[in-house]
């Protein structure tokens, strides 16, 4: 047999086992947690959207617009209101694992629709891409795959990626 048969029935078993991870709900370890290590390089990553509406105020004097940092996609936590703004359609963040993983799957979470009450969740973004690399000053890095998120669907979805050996992850939005 040739070793490309092989490698794809090899990759078929395991996106098999996987989907069958996800039927079962068995929680995949989370290395993109900021608990778990995970960082975002700030020098890589999109500028949050600033905006002159929110302040930051010291004994009551306005001192500086308000600002929600990209860290904040790091956290578990996952209600209205808690998300990072970026300026425009499309923004990307740079996320640096603390330890060498091969990625099989990403998992975006938004708030489902019913938290929000009648309000629309098309804020939120929708089609992604994942590009992994093994060092944090690659220019682009290996594309890993793209996905859209459908927000009529579960509010937390799994998406199988190409296997690479990468200890950082860029995930750009569309």
């Amino acid at each position: 047999m040739a070793p490309t048969v092989i490698l794809g029935a090899v990759h078929e078993i395991i996106n098999q086992a996987l989907e069958k991870l996800e039927e079962m709900q068995v929680p995949m370890p989370d290395y993109a947690l900021k608990s778990a290590g995970a960082a975002v390089i700030q020098s890589r990553t999109s500028p949050s959207l600033r905006t002159s509406k929110a302040k930051v105020f010291w004994y009551s004097l306005p001192v500086m617009d308000y600002m929600r940092s990209p860290e904040l996609i790091l956290e578990p936590d996952n209600h209205p209101g808690n998300c990072w703004p970026f300026p425009g359609s499309q923004g990307h963040v740079f996320i640096k694992l603390s330890v060498l993983v091969i990625p099989r799957a990403v998992t975006t979470a938004h708030v489902s629709g019913t938290a929000f009450h009648g309000e629309s969740t098309s804020g939120a973004p929708k089609d992604f891409a994942v590009y992994g690399s093994k060092e944090e000053h690659e220019e682009q890095g290996t594309f890993l795959g793209q996905f859209t998120f459908l927000a009529t669907r579960n509010p937390s979805q799994t998406f199988q990626l190409k296997c690479l050996e990468v200890p950082q992850l860029k995930l750009e939005s569309a």
